[in-house]
């Protein structure tokens, strides 16, 4: 039987790699008299959801998890980990060590004063397993540390109880393709007991174009208002994807399935450049003011991969990361999402300049979208119970919401997990599926800019 894989996703997708099953990327899967011998892994894993937004006047718990890598043919192999957590507040030059104290279920923490945490700090985590071997987290250590922001005012928005099949209809639906492998068609993985998976990803491009991940096919679909769509034929392992499009119309498709791997095209799908990524999971790649970059974890950090030939190496990646997402006119958007509520804060440099806590009575899901948008944010967030979903669009301004509406999730076949939505002018873009093929439906925001 087939099964999809899929990683949680902290920060977007409900935050918390702590406690989820974490594959190493130094694991030996071969086995009997023929199999290589097992080797000691580098490390293991290190597992951490950073808070990256907390009230002022609180003190903040950092936790960690440590999975040990594998010993000899012991992959159980007990370790001892110990470590310590290096933090500066806002402004300070040098780091202050706190050791790490071990708390129930083989957690490590440290807790942060109010007194530094009030006015936001910087901080990562050195640990060693007690087999000789250590790591940091984020791994570029002090020079691109984790960040915390400090909330002195936010704006409570309640979103209500989910109004489960109220939907609004789309303004419009840009373009429908049925299933299959010819033009017009975009391709679907199914069958007996596995999961329907269609195309992955999607994004606009400046000129208004869209470029469709259609991973199924090994292809893009770039569609164009008036004209036949366009089959690009494109190196691509399957899976799984992301895609945004650059300011230059340069296409970047994120390989997830195994050791994530950038892919750069020309809008007419030359191949540019391919580089794989620092870290061993990714699940979103966008388009930055400065080049694209990549969610990745564990450090939950976005890794700029560069615009050259060749992309940034994994040592400049590492460097350059960034816990929020740059955005134009030197803003960043910062995102924490738990069942409970949603945090969401647009930045600049240690400064919160806005920021927003949903709340409601339904469970929160994957936040699909939070973009600049005015003075404020368009986000997309999943609402959800046992048996219903439906994602809610918010116009969030500085005095709450400007606008709200409900959209069906149209997720008859899957997509990556974070692709479905995408902001282009005072449009907002769906990629969703049913039983007759894939479509992208459009939605008009409206309020002020």
């Amino acid at each position: 039987m087939k099964k999809t894989w899929r990683w949680p996703l902290a920060g977007f997708l409900l935050g918390g790699l702590l406690g989820a099953t974490i594959l190493t990327v130094n694991v030996v899967g071969a086995s009997g008299p023929n199999a290589p011998p097992a080797r000691v892994a580098s490390f293991g894993e290190i597992l951490h959801t950073p808070p990256l937004l907390v009230r002022v006047g609180k003190a903040v718990n950092l936790s960690f998890g440590v999975v040990c890598g594998i010993v000899g043919d012991n992959p159980g192999g007990r370790c001892t980990p110990r470590g310590a957590v290096l933090v500066r507040a806002a402004g300070e030059a040098g780091f202050r060590k706190l050791p790490l104290e071990p708390e129930p279920g083989g957690l490590l923490s440290a807790v942060v004063p109010a007194s530094k945490a009030s006015r936001g700090f910087d901080y990562y985590a050195s640990i060693e397993n007690g087999r000789g071997q250590s790591s940091m987290l984020p791994e570029a250590g002090s020079a691109a540390p984790q960040h915390v922001w400090p909330l002195e005012t936010w704006t409570t928005v309640d979103v209500g109880a989910p109004r489960f099949g109220e939907f609004r209809p789309p303004s419009s639906v840009v373009a429908h393709f049925g299933w299959g492998r010819g033009d017009g068609a975009i391709g679907l993985d199914s069958g007996r007991e596995q999961s329907r998976i269609g195309p992955s990803a999607f994004d606009v491009a400046p000129d208004g174009s869209i470029v469709v991940l259609d991973q199924v096919n090994h292809r893009l679909v770039r569609l164009r208002s008036g004209r036949k769509p366009a089959h690009l034929p494109i190196d691509f392992a399957g899976g799984e994807g992301d895609l945004a499009v650059g300011g230059d119309g340069t296409i970047y498709v994120l390989e997830i399935s195994g050791q994530p791997l950038l892919r750069s095209f020309s809008p007419a799908g030359a191949s540019i450049s391919a580089g794989p990524l620092a870290e061993p999971v990714a699940d979103m790649v966008r388009a930055g003011p400065s080049g694209p970059v990549v969610h990745a974890y564990p450090s939950e950090m976005w890794l700029p991969t560069g615009e050259g030939r060749p992309p940034l190496t994994a040592t400049e990646q590492l460097r350059a990361a960034q816990p929020a997402r740059s955005a134009d006119g030197g803003l960043g958007v910062v995102v924490h999402a738990s069942a409970a509520e949603v945090d969401l804060a647009l930045v600049r440099e240690d400064r919160v300049l806005r920021a927003w806590i949903l709340r409601g009575p339904a469970s929160f899901g994957e936040v699909q979208l939070a973009e600049p948008y005015g003075d404020g944010l368009v986000v997309v967030v999943r609402l959800w119970d046992e048996r219903d979903a439906e994602f809610r669009v918010l116009h969030l301004v500085p005095g709450g919401v400007a606008s709200s509406f409900t959209v069906a999730p149209g997720e008859w076949a899957e997509a990556a997990s974070l692709s479905r939505f995408r902001l282009h002018g005072d449009t907002l873009y769906q990629l969703r599926s049913g039983r007759s093929g894939a479509a992208i439906a459009t939605y008009e925001i409206g309020g002020k800019r």
